[in-house]
């Protein structure tokens, strides 16, 4: 079987088609995977970036809109400053000097009032009405701002509530100054923040999205969703402002203070005011169609995979059977069946194959003919079934002395055995003899059998030029024969090992 089994595993490994199946079918699900997760990590960049340019959106529609509005409400302060300053106003009567200081722009829906305060911060003028109460403003944070700071530029106050209507309003204002520099009043236009929710609503991107409104010194005006209790609220600390402090406009991720909500915030200063705003648009909803996606392909992805190993496992599994009994099959073909040795075709490929071997490396060969002495009458004596059960002695015997790898045990036909030993001398060769003819007498004592006794052949060879494999067959079996010539039940060695004379030995 030494040489049957060594045949086979020279043959094809078994198994190997299979785990290279399940191996390349691994490679493809791992690379298919890698593949969908670069897809998917793709998808969620473009999710991240579509939010942020859709916020970036918003906040251009926003700031464009506050800074047209505030502007068409700055040139109302402007012209009231202009017509101040003609001396002609003052002589005119109330009605007229109204209608000419406070243009229709001055009753647009969130343009509060318009007013006039002189320099000691009492009402002068005011564009809901030709007299005016003298109230005093001057503890209004834009009149002292203006008082202190000779700067004729737009001033946007902190968040206030009117005492009439009860409504919180921010101050537009500008300072008016005498000829020679010295302050002359304030110009104030103040804007209800309701403006600003209007706008702020309609601009919202989802559920947890915000808008605010701040001045640049860190005050909140206006929120969306509306907080009421916030506004005025000093919110230096947000992240906003510290993009600020970098960039005019861009974008930044931040925790919420109010409500601890991560988010991605675009924001934009308006213009060249002290103001700026932010959209601020929830991770959680940026990522929530994205997830949605990735949950969908992720269970195509686990529901492919494992159609794949189950496919991979049934293949290599049908493969493995397959090669098992394409193994058999050839093992079968390759082994006697009443012996399970290697047959005739079997044994003569093993030793062409150790042939070229032994010519490749320059080593020796020898080679063990066995007859079964008698065997003839042995089975006539005993029948078939007697003469099979001292052939499968004799197996027995064989295989337990070829214990090499290479060593090669058969039937070579009939009652006659063979056994090839690559790269052993005429002396281990005789030895294995031996050891054959003492086990195979011991197992037919053991099985009850007759010992018909063996006659052994043993010749070895190194080859060289003009020699071939039909030399030591030829050499093996005029040994056995000459064995049987002299008595049988004997081991003759042909008179040439490893192509020179020897001694010739035999044993009883």
């Amino acid at each position: 079987m030494f040489g049957v089994e060594r045949g086979m595993r020279d043959a094809r490994p078994v198994n190997r088609p299979a785990k290279r199946l399940a191996a390349a079918i691994f490679v493809v699900s791992l690379c298919f995977c890698a593949i969908c997760g670069k897809v998917l990590l793709d998808a969620r960049h473009a999710a991240w970036d579509r939010a942020g340019e859709v916020a970036a959106g918003v906040v251009a529609t926003v700031t464009s809109e506050t800074a047209r509005n505030i502007e068409s409400y700055d040139l109302s302060l402007r012209a009231v400053i202009e017509g101040l300053t003609y001396p002609e106003i003052v002589n005119v009567s109330p009605e007229l000097r109204q209608r000419l200081l406070f243009d229709r722009s001055a009753t647009a829906k969130h343009l509060h009032a318009i007013t006039f305060l002189d320099e000691n911060g009492i009402v002068r003028l005011d564009s809901r009405t030709p007299s005016p109460q003298p109230i005093n403003r001057s503890g209004r944070d834009f009149f002292q701002y203006h008082k202190a700071n000779k700067a004729s530029g737009i001033h946007v106050s902190k968040p206030f509530v009117t005492v009439r209507a009860s409504n919180h309003v921010i101050a537009l204002s500008r300072r008016l100054s005498n000829p020679d520099g010295s302050f002359a009043g304030v110009v104030v236009g103040t804007i209800r923040l309701s403006y600003f929710e209007d706008l702020f609503k309609a601009a919202v991107t989802g559920p947890n999205s915000n808008v605010s409104l701040f001045r640049t010194d860190g005050t909140l005006l206006m929120r969306w969703p509306n907080q009421s209790t916030m506004i005025g609220r000093d919110m230096k600390h947000a992240g906003i402002f510290k993009a600020l402090a970098t960039a005019r406009s861009g974008r930044f991720e931040s925790v919420a203070v109010v409500d601890g909500i991560h988010r991605l915030y675009a924001y934009s200063q308006i213009a060249d005011l002290p103001l700026a705003v932010s959209v601020g648009q929830s991770t959680q909803d940026i990522y929530a169609p994205w997830r949605r996606y990735t949950a969908v392909i992720g269970l195509m992805i686990v529901v492919l995979c494992g159609v794949s190993v189950t496919f991979a496992f049934y293949l290599a599994r049908e493969m493995r059977r397959r090669n098992e009994a394409e193994t058999n099959l050839e093992m079968l073909a390759a082994t006697d069946p009443l012996t399970g040795l290697s047959n005739r075709r079997n044994f003569n490929a093993g030793m062409e194959r150790e042939w070229r071997r032994a010519v490749r490396e320059g080593c020796g060969l020898a080679l063990l003919m066995i007859d079964a002495d008698h065997f003839k009458s042995y089975n006539d004596r005993n029948g078939h079934l007697g003469g099979d059960k001292l052939l499968q002695a004799l197996s027995a015997a064989m295989l337990q002395n070829v214990r090499r790898g290479t060593d090669v045990a058969a039937r070579y036909g009939g009652d006659e055995f063979a056994i090839l030993l690559p790269g052993a001398s005429a002396a281990g060769a005789s030895q294995v003899a031996e050891d054959v003819r003492a086990r195979f007498a011991a197992i037919c004592s053991e099985r009850s059998l007759a010992d018909s006794g063996l006659s052994m052949g043993v010749a070895t060879l190194q080859p060289g030029r003009g020699q071939s494999l039909g030399s030591l067959v030829a050499s093996a079996d005029n040994a056995l024969y000459r064995a049987k010539a002299m008595g049988r039940g004997r081991t003759e060695i042909a008179p040439e090992e490893f192509g020179r004379p020897v001694v010739i030995a035999s044993a009883a």
